[in-house]
């Protein structure tokens, strides 16, 4: 399914609690951290600064993320706390509000920053500040998922807006290695952008952050059911339609700062 305009309540709430997706108190922070670098600094790094900012402070988002977010958390939170795996977290929030509810949480993520090039940052560093901060252990491999030599036992791998921006082979091999390392029955829940300035709503086929991906691939390569989302607003799935898309687009939530809406999905594998 397309993250829609209108948020639910449930994840209003949700985002209110944590703080997602930007942080709380962003007016004060901007204005204080005006008075120069080292009250910049102590805002970015003395724990209870941290915490009364929110974990989602620290890591740029977009607009749809109020949305995905939340969806993402509500696919996870009825395993109970159980290991999960997050691809490509960086910095956000969710692997931190996962670990405070009790799951144990790994993030994988080699911190390559697909827009500019550049972090600009202590990865390690920053990531281990913010556990402390937040009483977490949220465990960073910094690295790729197929390289990460990680044992399985899964119930879950998630991924907030990460496949979009890998390679077609670095994608097949990443949901591969995915698929090793779910427990039979476990999921894989995904939001993956859907690009309104490339194929198939035009002859572009690749931006500065990335393509738009077949879903129907990731289901093909688990080789479990589509679980949660609707092939209609799914791309590559025969039932997706530009027209229809297009033709309703005051509907979804749009990107405020690109033109991209978010596809939510939520895939099985086999034994469940």
């Amino acid at each position: 399914m397309l993250a829609r305009r209108e948020i639910p309540p449930e994840y209003q709430e949700w985002n209110h609690r944590w703080g997602a997706p930007l942080g709380r108190h962003r007016p004060a922070v901007g204005a204080v951290s005006r008075l120069g670098p080292s009250v910049r600094k102590l805002m970015r790094h003395d724990p209870r600064a941290v915490r009364a900012r929110g974990p989602f402070a620290f890591q740029w988002n977009t607009s749809t993320r109020a949305v995905e977010y939340p969806w993402a958390y509500h696919q996870l939170a009825p395993l109970g706390p159980s290991r999960v795996l997050e691809i490509g977290g960086a910095l956000s929030g969710l692997q931190f509000v996962l670990a405070k509810e009790g799951f144990e949480v790994h993030n994988v993520d080699p911190f390559v920053d697909y827009g500019s090039g550049d972090y600009g940052i202590a990865p390690e560093r920053e990531h281990a500040e913010l556990n402390r901060a937040f009483g977490t252990d949220v465990v960073l491999h910094r690295t790729t998922l197929p390289e990460a030599g990680l044992r399985g036992g899964f119930s879950a791998v998630y991924c907030i807006s990460t496949i979009e921006h890998l390679s077609p082979e670095d994608v097949d091999a990443t949901l591969r290695t995915a698929r090793e390392l779910l427990v039979p029955g476990g999921i894989l829940v995904v939001t993956v952008d859907l690009f309104l300035n490339l194929e198939p709503f035009c002859s572009r086929t690749s931006n500065r952050w990335g393509v738009n991906m077949s879903l129907a691939r990731i289901e093909e390569i688990l080789g479990g059911p589509l679980l949660a989302g609707e092939r209609a607003e799914l791309c590559g799935y025969e039932e997706f339609s530009t027209d229809r898309i297009l033709s309703r687009l005051e509907e979804f939530a749009v990107g405020a700062g690109y033109p991209q809406l978010a596809q939510l999905a939520t895939f099985g594998t086999p034994g469940g």
